[in-house]
């Protein structure tokens, strides 16, 4: 048990990297930083990036991610398309909470460009999960329901010895 909820921390801290990642590229573009002129400098403001946005995404996500993960681990589900699916929606929330936080009058973040990276984000950030922890969602589950199945068949044989009647003397 203690293993599997390290495991779903581990997939989470992924994905949160995944996420920041994902958004860091989409500004610093990799043609960008390999170019000979972008020198240590474009490196640094690239890593400063993923590191903030890496710990704002690690806060932000926790109560949705620990809400989806819980359901995930209760109802066992190991569909991709799940974990994606929630990486979209909580990279939607992330969206609009940064609309809802702008000035007035600042620029905004409602652009094509920037609702794309969030979810292009998410839905990475969902796909790293689901390959680190959520692939094996259902295994815990699995074991349960085989050992009730055991049970029960035990318990139905024991039943079924006590009602058969004894050797004929």
């Amino acid at each position: 048990m203690l293993l599997r909820v390290l495991w779903i921390l581990a997939g989470y801290v992924l994905a949160c990297v995944a996420f920041a990642l994902a958004l860091v590229a989409f500004v610093f573009t990799p043609a960008e930083l390999v170019s000979t002129g972008a020198g240590s400098g474009r490196f640094s403001m690239a890593g400063f990036q993923l590191l903030a946005s890496f710990i704002q995404v690690l806060i932000f996500a926790a109560p949705l991610a620990f809400f989806a993960a819980a359901m995930a681990e209760w109802r066992g589900i190991n569909e991709w398309i799940y974990y994606a699916l929630v990486g979209l929606l909580i990279a939607g929330v992330g969206f609009l909470a940064q609309y809802v936080s702008e000035l007035q009058g600042a620029p905004t973040i409602v652009n094509n460009y920037a609702f794309t990276a969030f979810m292009t984000g998410g839905f990475v950030a969902g796909m790293v999960y689901w390959l680190v922890a959520g692939r094996s969602a259902a295994e815990r589950r699995r074991a349960v329901e085989a050992e009730a199945a055991a049970q029960s068949a035990a318990a139905k044989a024991a039943a079924a010895s006590r009602r058969a009647p004894g050797p004929v003397t």
